[in-house]
């Protein structure tokens, strides 16, 4: 328990408790009077001993009763709180969740967010007046709201400020960000502290964690200093979403678009809804628009392990995720949207959009100067039957105009495939090179690897899927030096073969052997290769994978030759205008809500350009809130479920006072009467 106005109840407790001894240690003054008997005599003797001062004080309720009275009001001035949770320290750093999750509306009509925020500022309002304190609110990426701080009403304000978005929680940016600022800097040799704020020079922060658990990577984490308590909030958990999406053009086919949706129940009973699919803000025509889906429950995680089901209906034997594939003819652009009919706690996840361009064919462009790849390749792209399809030399890629290269500010390319040509011409586009690397910052090649086998292959990439590397036999690769993010697609027993790189505006697929010290060319593994390299990298004339994002990521967007202006109009119709840097790209980061971004240059007539974010988060969308969850190894629990921090306890010693005062009244009139 914490007294936080104790100098204040020590004052009044020095002026009233003297005075109330004093009223028992004055002397009455009497009237003298003449009585018929002495029966009373010895009783007034002793009240006159009791009244005479300096006698020493004698049991008395009374006294006794107005004591504990003025105890009672003396602590209540004192504002005690008691503490459901250790003392704090110093300095206390507040993460407040507000990703997607945090959306979902309670029983009492609030988000977990509201009732985040509020209990966080209940917390704020019983620190200790020399507790620095600052708030960090986070979802995929943190934002410091307030700096530490001894201000409550600050705090308070900032945090009511706080607003949720639509996209995934995330903490691998946001507790580090925390643990940095619970770092004592002047334990750390060769920092002065005169060098450092002040509040990083105090005590070693803790960390008070206000979420409902649903963080995707918090087991990946750790806690070096400090404590992290959770408060949990939210109780709700049924609710399904639209977990994974989507659109492609069969490349063969362009008019013909594929559309695949996976929704998946979270909740504890078995449901059934509608899934629709509308272009353009209207409904397609035919009965195919709408599709039923019939759902199990969804299963609850204990410990990180299924819970067992209930069984024995037929209820409960479905499947508590089912894909839908909608397929129909459309030979133009425009937006498909996908929606889950469904009233559920969370909404975000109940719709997904995607802009689709215009069908067109695929260009491929390989540069090579040896006749046997020319050969191969020529007779695959005429069996994929790929329309434009040119060969150039590597010398008259590298002196060929840029129109013939770049269009729009992207590659003219759908694809272009390098054989033994390191090259440094690669405006943005797809890329796959054999045998040789894109000259780009973070990629190199060391020594030469002979004989080694191939062990592994990511099957369940779409690039790898239904090629058989188990026959592929090469004599000699180069080991491929990549940055942390490459995703490894073939390799050896200790160095990658093949990988795929992704950075703004480009994807490279680098293959780290020459198709001729191979049998790949020989193999039926080739052309299925080339034709998922051109199904997913070229897209037959989809949309591009970079206009499709998750809320919060930064897109990147194409500059045309000569823009001045770029105007970007958000979901709810807000327009932003980014600045136009030197260079081919804007990157643009303020996709918090989930919907289409129109963007649009100068006096763009050709229309904007639109891309689209989308939640797409199992995590999120299973909203059941978490009692505990991993940091690490370690298991972090929930201190209470309704985030109960600190409790008043001065309307308890009011009520006490006056109920001692009515006793003591009681007793003081029954002794006048008897």
């Amino acid at each position: 328990m914490n007294l936080l106005s104790w100098p204040t109840a020590l004052l009044f407790a020095g002026i009233a408790v003297p005075l109330l001894l004093l009223l028992y240690f004055l002397k009455l003054r009497r009237q003298e009077r003449s009585v018929s008997s002495t029966l009373l005599w010895k009783k007034a003797v002793l009240d006159l001993q009791v009244n005479a001062p300096f006698q020493k004080l004698r049991r008395n309720l009374l006294l006794f009763l107005q004591l504990l009275l003025l105890a009672a009001v003396l602590l209540a001035i004192a504002d005690p709180v008691a503490n459901f949770l250790d003392r704090p320290q110093k300095n206390v750093v507040i993460m407040i969740d507000r990703s997607a999750s945090m959306q979902t509306v309670e029983e009492d009509g609030r988000s977990r967010l509201e009732h985040a925020t509020e209990a966080a500022v209940d917390y704020v309002s019983h620190l200790d007046a020399d507790v620095r304190a600052m708030v960090i609110s986070f979802a995929d990426v943190p934002t410091v709201e307030c700096t530490f701080t001894h201000d409550a009403r600050r705090l308070a304000r900032l945090i009511r400020g706080i607003e949720a978005i639509d996209g995934p929680s995330r903490i691998g940016e946001a507790l580090p960000l925390a643990v940095a600022y619970s770092t004592n800097l002047v334990d750390i040799p060769g920092i002065a502290a005169s060098s450092v704020p002040e509040a990083a020079v105090g005590d070693a922060a803790d960390i008070e964690f206000f979420s409902d658990g649903r963080i995707a990577d918090a087991d990946q984490q750790y806690v070096m200093r400090g404590t992290l308590r959770y408060y949990r909030v939210g109780a709700r958990n049924d609710n399904a979403g639209i977990v994974a999406f989507d659109v492609k053009r069969i490349w063969d086919r362009p008019g013909m678009l594929s559309v695949f949706v996976q929704v998946a129940n979270f909740g504890p009973d078995p449901i059934q809804s509608d899934v629709s699919i509308s272009l353009n803000g209207k409904l397609l025509p035919g009965a195919g628009a709408v599709r039923e889906v019939s759902l199990g429950p969804g299963q609850a995680f204990q410990d990180g392990r299924p819970a067992e089901r209930d069984g024995g209906s037929a209820d409960q034997d479905l499947p508590p995720a089912q894909n839908v594939l909608f397929e129909f003819f459309h030979d133009s652009g425009g937006v498909i949207e996908v929606r889950l009919h469904r009233a559920d706690a969370l909404a975000t996840d109940n719709v997904v959009v995607a802009p689709i361009d215009p069908p067109r064919q695929v260009r491929v462009l390989a540069v090579t100067d040896r006749w046997p790849v020319e050969l191969y390749l020529t007779r695959f792209m005429k069996e994929l039957e790929i329309e434009d399809f040119q060969l150039m030399k590597p010398d008259a890629f590298e002196q060929a105009p840029d129109d013939a290269l770049i269009a729009e500010g992207r590659s003219a390319f759908d694809l272009v495939i390098f054989d033994r040509h390191d090259t440094d011409r690669l405006p943005p586009g797809n890329y796959v090179s054999f045998g040789c690397l894109p000259k780009i910052e973070g990629v190199s090649a060391g020594d030469d690897i002979e004989g080694e086998p191939l062990i592994y292959g990511r099957e369940d990439h779409p690039l790898i899927r239904y090629v058989n590397y188990d026959g592929l036999y090469v004599a000699r690769w180069r080991r491929l030096e990549l940055p942390p993010h490459a995703v490894t697609l073939i390799e050896g027993s200790d160095s990658v073969v093949m990988a795929m790189l992704t950075d703004p505006g480009h994807r490279y697929v680098i293959t780290a052997f020459d198709l001729l010290e191979s049998n790949f060319l020989n193999e039926v593994a080739f052309p299925i290769f080339m034709q998922n390299a051109i199904g997913y990298l070229a897209g037959g004339g989809m949309i591009a994978d970079r206009r499709l994002v998750q809320p919060g990521e930064t897109i990147s967007i194409a500059l045309p030759p000569g823009a001045q202006e770029v105007r970007i109009r958000r979901p709810n119709g807000h327009i932003d205008e980014p600045p136009v840097p030197r260079g081919s790209f804007v990157n643009y980061a303020r996709t918090q809500d989930v919907g289409v971004y129109e963007v649009s240059f100068d006096d763009d007539r050709a229309g904007p350009e639109l891309y689209a974010a989308n939640l797409l988060d199992a995590v999120e969308s299973n909203i059941a809130p978490a009692d505990k969850f991993r940091v690490g190894s370690e298991a972090v629990e929930s201190i209470e479920r309704d985030a109960k921090v600190n409790e008043p306890l001065w309307p308890y010693l009011a009520a006490a006072a006056i109920l001692i005062l009515l006793l003591e009244w009681w007793i003081y009139n029954r002794r006048i009467m008897i």
